[in-house]
């Protein structure tokens, strides 16, 4: 008979409902199944759609489809063909009532458990293979297990070592991902100001490359031309970092503002103290308001 089901989110473990009319009180060989079913709950992105395990007492199966994963825990003697089958019709009814979006923002463990009724309807009929109407799909699912048979998963691959879960979870966070606070609008001018300033350079690059050599007197016009073509690109990539990359890519706004700080060098003696100080300004600015900007707060995580 089936004894226990749990249903998880397959890239982090997140369980979304399980079976809650199973009391497994007193029965320390069903208990220790479920501490393998509840390891191998965290790892399945790791192994094939279709798996089985033999914990010795029990048999848990997995079946994966579009990012869920659904497990159950049987005795040894039931049938194979029985117990994915079961996991089949939940799948099917798991797919039908919830949407893969509702599903990949659920923030907090067990958020379908209403889910349960159709997992304990499905149990009483499967626990009772008699009253099964499904002969029909058994047997294309036994031609199917047969040509394909499920991967055997060890008991090494779910082995606590020394009292502990190795689990190798992915790093995925539980929820939608971490997004940086709304862009205040005093970001909003020195973006624009940034992304003006780097058009003047694109244009004062132009223009440089255009003069002869003979017109220019300095160090050559080909370098300032690639000077202010270099200063343009930075200052685009540092607004790219504030709007998108945030405190994550720090390093690289210090990188880009000490190449500001030597291309500005170069060049200095062709701008006025207002272009100049302007420029400086508006990279200290984006430095400012990158560290500044925080991520908008969430629930915790939960990972079980």
């Amino acid at each position: 008979m089936i004894l226990y089901t749990m249903i998880v989110r397959s890239k982090d473990g997140l369980a979304l409902s399980a079976s809650t009319d199973f009391n497994d009180e007193g029965l320390r060989d069903v208990k220790e199944s479920k501490k393998y079913l509840k390891i191998l709950a965290k790892k399945t992105f790791q192994f094939p759609d279709r798996c089985m395990l033999s914990t010795g007492n029990h048999t848990i199966y997995l079946l994966t489809a579009l990012g869920v994963s659904y497990l159950a825990l049987s005795d040894l003697s039931y049938p194979t063909v029985l117990g994915f089958s079961f996991l089949n019709e939940l799948m099917k009814e798991f797919l039908g009532k919830y949407l893969a979006l509702t599903v990949n923002q659920a923030r907090r463990p067990y958020s379908f458990i209403e889910f349960n009724n159709i997992i304990h309807s499905a149990r009483q009929r499967y626990n009772k293979p008699q009253s099964l109407s499904t002969r029909i799909n058994l047997a294309e699912l036994s031609e199917e297990i047969r040509l394909r048979p499920p991967h055997i998963i060890t008991l090494a691959e779910v082995q606590p070592l020394n009292g502990f879960h190795t689990i190798n979870v992915s790093k995925a966070s539980v929820g939608p991902p971490l997004r940086l606070e709304p862009v205040s609008w005093f970001g909003y001018g020195i973006t624009l100001i940034a992304v003006l300033l780097s058009l003047i350079d694109i244009l004062r690059a132009e223009a440089a490359s255009n003069y002869s050599f003979d017109d220019f007197d300095g160090p050559g016009v080909a370098f300032h031309s690639i000077i202010f073509a270099v200063e343009a690109v930075i200052r685009i990539l540092q607004v790219a970092i504030f709007w998108h990359g945030g405190k994550r890519y720090l390093k690289y706004m210090w990188i880009s503002v000490a190449v500001l700080l030597l291309s500005g060098v170069s060049v200095y003696d062709l701008r006025d103290r207002w272009q100049n100080g302007l420029r400086l300004f508006v990279t200290g600015a984006l430095v400012y308001l990158t560290i500044c900007r925080k991520h908008e707060l969430r629930l915790p995580d939960y990972n079980v």
